[in-house]
């Protein structure tokens, strides 16, 4: 165990000296506690996986539990945060590896005005949807939606039709006797606005990691 800490310290501190850009970023992103071994292999795994996307162009997006923040970053620089008001999880220490979107939320476009014609307006940030759940590769599940003091309605509508798909599953895993797929699932609460933010900026194939607390 001292020599697994040991290394996983080493690693940690080769890449914390290590910029992963030119740009400066934020020092709680860094944070971590060395004195804790389970902190501080979370941490290293992250930095680790983080090395690999920041190395090419692309834009990935970290999940901060541990700092409650979605973290959006391009080339190891950070573009943009926002703070999880709340989370829940389930089978989150199967979420140890770097999972790829499968699609993006839909787009609830606007009806269009009689009065303003029939050409359709281009699709904007109002058009995202606040409660979505996106999917990944590996199997894992993130369902992003609103607290019910920012938005009652549209969370009341979230908890039902969550609820009913629960309902679904588990009556279809009685009457077959098989269980469902056991995948990590995270349920995140964030603002509306924050919300439509990540639906407006995710893409197909878009790299996202977990940061999990210690257990």
């Amino acid at each position: 165990m001292h020599s697994q800490s040991a290394s996983g310290l080493l690693l940690l501190l080769l890449l914390l000296s290590t910029p992963l850009s030119s740009a400066t970023e934020p020092e709680h992103s860094r944070e971590v506690d060395l004195n804790n071994p389970a902190a501080l292999q979370e941490a290293t795994r992250i930095l680790a996986e983080e090395v690999k996307l920041a190395a090419r162009p692309q834009t990935y997006v970290i999940v901060d539990l541990v700092h409650h923040a979605v973290v959006i970053k391009g080339r190891g620089v950070e573009l943009h945060r926002f703070p999880i008001a709340d989370w829940s999880a389930a089978h989150l220490a199967d979420a140890s590896t770097t999972f790829r979107l499968q699609a993006r939320p839909p787009v609830g476009r606007r009806k269009i005005e009689p009065a303003a014609g029939s050409e359709q307006p281009p699709v904007s940030l109002d058009d995202m949807p606040t409660d979505f759940t996106l999917q990944f590769t590996p199997p894992f599940s993130l369902t992003v939606h609103p607290s019910a003091s920012s938005a009652f309605w549209r969370w009341l509508r979230f908890t039902g039709r969550e609820s009913w798909r629960w309902l679904q599953e588990w009556t279809f895993a009685l009457a077959t006797g098989t269980a469902p797929p056991m995948q990590p699932l995270l349920y995140m609460t964030v603002d509306s606005r924050h919300a439509q933010s990540l639906a407006w900026t995710v893409t197909e194939g878009m790299p996202f990691l977990v940061q999990r607390p210690p257990s």
